[in-house]
């Protein structure tokens, strides 16, 4: 099947975890049967002679000494029992083997992870159309027949080469002993196997780059995906404007809670207001509760004439205020002389009003 042109991106890192989560990786099933392939013939060159030393000795016994038993259930049952334990014996440690470096061989080219999705039945693999075009409209399937028709083809010529150079030894064994025979065709048979082992892991190690090549193709992203997946990692900017904005709201109306409160309110007179509260017994300097320019500035004064709150005009304290002092902070020494006029203008004036 034709890739998307419009793919040309390599994958990102949360691209190939999720590809890794649904249990597509990069594999090359050649690297598993090259390895055990050779792990199988280092096996038997060190431990052969157990493989013909234990069903010898069982043989021996089944004709030898079981013979002489006295055939009954009784009997059977252990000699079947014996021949399964014995069996078990010998072929447990070379699939033991083979169990590991299978699974050696896997976790060197992915390492471990569990994917529960991979493992669920899916109906889609089901469908014969997708079936077909994965089969006869992608190159891979035409990658594999070209892989196993070069593979039998070299196994093949190794085969017949090895037996070609020991050709003229088979006619000497036609008046030797059955363990010269023997021993002679396993000769043979391990020179074959060892040079296709080779040949298989030369096979795999470019496999494998191939598999690696090809998954890295087939997760190539758009360049509008990786746009997307970027969206989503930092978050939609309408999303964040939109998150933002409702901060912005929440603490300005927490801001114009705090109005109310205040013993004054400074203003330039229209764009800017600056609410103040100085408590002499909690605050070492008067504390900025409130501020904002425009309509901000508007809603401050507002709400300070409805809850009795002294507005008073003074442009260039509230511009030095507003651009210096942050919210909820105290005003700095460099002010205490201007706010305090302002402050005693204040009481001096309610005094006058209460007396009055």
């Amino acid at each position: 099947m034709a890739k998307d042109p419009s793919k040309t991106e390599k994958p990102t890192g949360k691209k190939l975890g999720k590809s890794r989560e649904e249990g597509q990786v990069a594999k090359s099933q050649e690297i598993s049967s090259a390895f055990i392939l050779i792990a199988g013939l280092i096996f038997f060159f060190f431990a052969g002679d157990r493989f013909f030393d234990g069903p010898a000795e069982l043989m021996r016994y089944v004709f030898q000494e079981a013979l002489l038993l006295k055939i009954s259930s009784a009997t059977v049952y252990n000699l079947l029992l014996l021949t399964i334990r014995q069996m078990f014996l010998l072929l447990a440690p070379f699939l033991l083997l083979m169990l590991f470096v299978g699974l050696a061989a896997n976790l060197m080219q992915v390492g471990f992870k569990i994917t529960p999705k991979a493992m669920k039945p899916k109906l889609s693999k089901l469908n014969p159309v997708s079936g077909f075009k994965s089969k006869f409209l992608s190159l891979k399937p035409l990658v594999e027949l070209f892989k196993s028709c070069l593979k039998i083809g070299l196994l093949g010529y190794i085969a017949y080469s090895v037996y070609r150079q020991n050709f003229a030894g088979f006619f000497s064994l036609l008046n030797q002993p059955v363990a010269i025979i023997l021993t002679f065709i396993a000769k043979v048979a391990f020179q074959i196997l060892w040079r296709c082992g080779l040949l298989m892991l030369l096979i795999a190690l470019f496999d494998y780059i191939y598999q690696r090549w090809d998954f890295m193709e087939n997760q190539k992203m758009s360049k509008q995906e990786v746009k997307d997946e970027m969206k989503q990692q930092e978050g939609d900017p309408q999303v964040k404007s939109r998150i933002r904005s409702m901060q912005m709201s929440a603490a300005r109306q927490r801001m114009m809670q705090e109005v109310p409160k205040a013993d004054v309110v400074i203003t330039n007179p229209t764009h800017i207001a600056v609410a103040l509260v100085y408590d002499q017994e909690s605050s070492e300097a008067p504390l900025v509760v409130a501020k904002g320019a425009g309509l901000v500035a508007e809603k401050i004064k507002k709400t300070a004439r409805e809850h009795g709150v002294p507005v008073v005009e003074n442009k260039a304290l509230a511009r030095l205020i507003f651009k210096t002092v942050e919210l909820n902070q105290m005003i700095p020494e460099t002010l205490y002389q201007a706010v305090a006029e302002v402050l005693a203008y204040i009481y001096r004036r309610d005094g006058a009003q209460a007396s009055a």
